[in-house]
């Protein structure tokens, strides 16, 4: 049985903003899993096999490596999410309430973590792994943000297994193949606010019992709704690495979608305002977008060398949120009509002598909201990144990379409608903008043997 429920904002933005962003990268994309590549913002990354963690782009291009190579890596993101804006209710009766609703810092600090090992076979094949993570977000509101019943806490970590192989066609291509095995788990919550509770009081409840209704008792700091769910999910990533001429790389690489149904409980301090039982299992559809990359490494001399990409993420595939419950029913909680998207990076590489090789890099990140369905539970915009980072060789088989990004997100606007209870024209709306940074500080250990 399907419904369409009229108090969608709770468990809708509870549910939604598993597709928040983070300052990033478009929808909820991770790509700190190569310090030498966030270096250059992640250009030519795929076409230039510095290191073991070429892996996670290009599978085919494991196979430049002569010997065993292994790479781990640890990044930290330092996001800064700012909300600035107001939230409104409005009543049958005409009565209506407004007040600041802002906050800021709302993505929390992370530490990322990637490892990878590459070894050839024989002189036509080679084989690796990589563990490492492509999609992920924290995120946190305080408990005095005017607003949590439309976003409260969201926080999804995934940690994927990529085990793959290379082989040789001839001296100038390379073709690869590798398997995703993806776990995912997710908490995601949404509250009560103390501006929804006061709305309730003042207006809502005296309206009610005027006409011998009630509304069930809720108080500041409830949990509106809650879920917690995880999955394992399966994919395959391809890649070609071409070398058409002595000083000239180019690649291409694709990792599939990745399915996933995150399994768990939905909880809630105040299951009378749901028209189905807040408290059972439940599950939710979650699909992690399939990307391409088209890259180019072009040596100009002994020092210098040009890299540049483009990548394409095919989030359209994620059009709704709809809850499955144990008791049988399906609910509609969102229409999402995520935008696929494109990022575009430039960087450039220069040894300057044995010990020491420089980067710097630039990429535009597209966001993959459009302004019609920005919300609060997805602060999606787009994104400029600025990079640059160094390799200290600390002897002729260990290296030490080091990066640091900063990106700049460009302010958008916020403006949503929430029906609470349609019966009565019982609606919340917030409006407002979002502005975001984060910084990116990386270090990565490569050694061969």
């Amino acid at each position: 049985m399907k419904q369409q429920f009229s108090l969608r904002a709770s468990v809708c933005l509870a549910l939604a903003t598993l597709a928040s962003s983070s300052a990033l990268a478009a929808g909820f994309q991770v790509n700190e899993h190569s310090a030498n590549g966030l270096g250059r913002a992640m250009a030519g990354q795929a076409a230039k096999p510095e290191n073991a963690s070429i892996l996670a782009t290009n599978p085919a291009a494991i196979g430049v490596f002569k010997e065993a190579e292994f790479s781990a890596s640890v990044s930290f993101i330092d996001p800064n999410v700012d909300i600035d804006g107001d939230v409104s209710y409005s009543l049958v009766t005409g009565a209506t309430s407004e007040q600041n609703s802002s906050e800021d810092n709302i993505a929390d600090t992370a530490i990322v973590p990637s490892f990878f090992y590459v070894s050839p076979i024989n002189d036509k094949l080679s084989a690796g792994v990589g563990v490492f993570t492509t999609y992920g977000l924290r995120s946190d509101y305080s408990d005095d943000f005017g607003a949590l019943h439309f976003a409260d806490t969201a926080e999804v970590k995934t940690v994927t297994l990529n085990p793959a192989v290379s082989y040789k066609v001839n001296k100038q291509l390379m073709v690869g193949f590798g398997l995703n095995i993806t776990y995912a788990e997710a908490e995601i919550g949404t509250g009560v606010s103390s501006s929804l509770k006061e709305f309730v009081d003042n207006e809502v409840r005296p309206f009610l019992l005027s006409v011998n209704s009630n509304f069930p008792p809720i108080e500041s700091g409830d949990s509106l709704l809650k879920m917690e769910g995880d999955d394992v999910g399966f994919g395959w990533n391809v890649g070609i690495f071409w070398q058409p001429y002595e000083f000239t790389n180019v690649a291409l690489s694709h990792r599939a979608e990745t399915k996933l149904n995150l399994s768990g409980e939905i909880t809630s301090d105040v299951p009378l305002l749901f028209p189905f039982d807040a408290n059972q299992p439940g599950s939710l559809d979650l699909n992690l977008a399939a990307t391409t990359e088209f890259a180019v490494d072009q040596k100009i001399d002994d020092q210098w060398s040009l890299q540049a990409s483009v990548t394409f993420t095919d989030w359209s595939t994620f059009q709704k949120l709809e809850a499955n419950l144990s008791s049988g029913d399906d609910y509609l909680l969102k229409e999402e009509n995520f935008d696929d998207s494109w990022r575009a990076a430039l960087g450039v590489t220069y040894i300057l002598n044995d010990e020491i090789t420089l980067r710097a890099g630039y990429a535009y990140d597209d966001g993959v909201v459009s302004v019609e369905n920005r919300s609060l539970s997805i602060p999606d915009t787009d994104r400029h990144w600025f990079s640059g980072g160094m390799t200290y060789t600390v002897s002729e088989d260990t290296s030490i990379d080091v990066a640091y990004v900063f990106i700049d997100g460009r302010e958008a606007n916020i403006d949503k409608d929430r029906p609470i209870n349609e019966s009565i024209a019982f609606t919340s709306n917030f409006s407002g903008t979002q502005s975001a940074t984060a910084h990116i500080l990386s270090v990565q250990v490569n050694t061969r043997f």
